[in-house]
């Protein structure tokens, strides 16, 4: 989409559209874990086992949704032959 002259070349820029909605879904996914599931186990003896599920289950996924947003908006480099033939059209 966007391209830039620097020192090494050509980038490109591109976004991917998925990797965005699956991070937000995951975050979703954490926000709904802890405000809509876990109240449901207060008071009752399990409270505790689930929370330590919820905060292992969290940690992964915000890990999931920080290398998606990263993935999303990567920058990739072309190749020689690439920026030639992008040149000559």
């Amino acid at each position: 989409m966007f391209a830039r002259r620097g020192n090494f070349g050509l980038t490109k820029t591109r976004i991917n559209f998925f990797n965005i909605m699956a991070a937000a879904c995951s975050l979703l996914l954490v926000v709904y874990a802890w405000t809509m599931f876990l109240p449901m186990f207060e008071g009752l003896t399990q409270y505790s086992d689930v929370r330590n599920i919820i905060i292992v289950l969290s940690v992964l996924l915000l890990a999931v949704s920080f290398f998606q947003f990263y993935d999303a908006f990567r920058k990739e480099e072309s190749k020689p032959e690439q920026i030639q033939n992008s040149e000559k059209t």
